[in-house]
């Protein structure tokens, strides 16, 4: 049983080597391989080579990853079908992740063939696969989703676009597939196209997919955007700024908060100092997602990263933080 853990990154570079050594402590003695795809430098920044992880940079030997110029995005997923078959991607199941989701928990088992299992089971309700008022199957995304590769492939065979995609192919057979189930097909919390959407819906409308989720996994976000958006908070800002970014972020995506980033930041070794930050200001489950990591830190962080974490959480135990969403 081979596990390909697959990892699309467009930014935080300084992020990637805490992302490989917290999945290499997950995964523990499983038969497994990573994959970080990514548009960066980034072997420069990892520390950890061994045959079990691989870094691909350009998704054929032709192509390139582009990024948008108005955004800063890459749509990297919609090449997962071509670097799957030039690289010859074929494990037993693939694990899809963000770099911004820790495990604090080791791997347990998979699930059955036909089963989707997610380590992190979020937000309830958001884009869920909806059949009249009721869930048909929950929402897929890169969340820690383990995933067989025999459902995974027969979705390349099928021309699933796993990227961004605007129309899926739900709306174009959108007739076929509500007189097959007999009623009104919908995403819950829709508000436009996302990536995996489109393999989301295909695991529900084709495969009829299981379902298993345990907790093992928090979700720390922001990373990533506020790099992208904000890149002079990236080594370090006064408090001015980052009460500036806060406003601006929440108004637009509530589940973000500055002071994660800022955390995560400063574990990683980007920031040098962070205690003229004022973390009574962050929202409640920033504390407690970092308390759950910190449980198994010490673990497969190094002893000056865990040393920064325990720090962060000595000056966010010292404030209540505000109660957040």
């Amino acid at each position: 049983m081979q596990i390909a853990s697959i990892t699309m990154i467009g930014q935080f570079p300084d992020g990637i080597d805490l992302h490989v050594r917290n999945l290499k402590w997950f995964f523990n003695a499983t038969d497994y391989h990573i994959y970080i795809i990514t548009s960066l430098e980034a072997p420069e920044k990892i520390n950890i080579k061994d045959d079990r992880l691989t870094f691909i940079t350009k998704p054929t030997p032709e192509g390139e990853f582009t990024t948008n110029p108005q955004t800063g995005f890459v749509n990297f997923w919609k090449w997962f079908p071509a670097i799957v078959k030039h690289y010859k991607i074929s494990p037993e199941w693939f694990l899809f992740m963000e770099q911004d989701l820790w495990f604090f928990e080791k791997f347990d088992c998979v699930p059955e063939p036909k089963t989707v299992k997610t380590f992190y089971p979020g937000e309830k309700d958001y884009h869920d696969i909806m059949l009249n008022d009721q869930v048909l199957q929950p929402h897929i995304w890169e969340g820690t989703h383990l995933i067989s590769a025999e459902v995974v492939n027969r979705a390349i065979d099928f021309n699933i676009d796993f990227g961004y995609r605007a129309k899926s192919f739900l709306d174009r057979n959108r007739e076929h597939y509500e007189t097959l189930f007999g009623g009104k097909i919908s995403i819950s919390m829709w508000t436009g196209p996302e990536t995996l959407a489109e393999f989301s819906l295909y695991c529900a409308l084709e495969e009829r997919v299981g379902w298993s989720e345990i907790e093992k996994a928090v979700h720390l976000q922001g990373a990533e955007t506020v790099h992208r958006r904000y890149p002079q908070v990236y080594n370090g800002c006064n408090q001015k700024l980052i009460e500036n970014i806060q406003e601006n972020i929440q108004s637009e995506m509530p589940y973000l908060d500055v002071y994660m980033v800022i955390a995560i930041y400063y574990i990683a070794g980007n920031w040098k100092d962070c205690k003229h930050i004022k973390w009574e200001s962050a929202n409640s489950w920033v504390k407690r997602d970092l308390h759950k990591i910190a449980r198994t830190a010490d673990q497969w962080m190094t002893k000056e990263e865990h040393g920064r974490l325990l720090e962060v959480l000595s000056h966010l135990d010292k404030g209540t933080g505000r109660s957040g969403l």
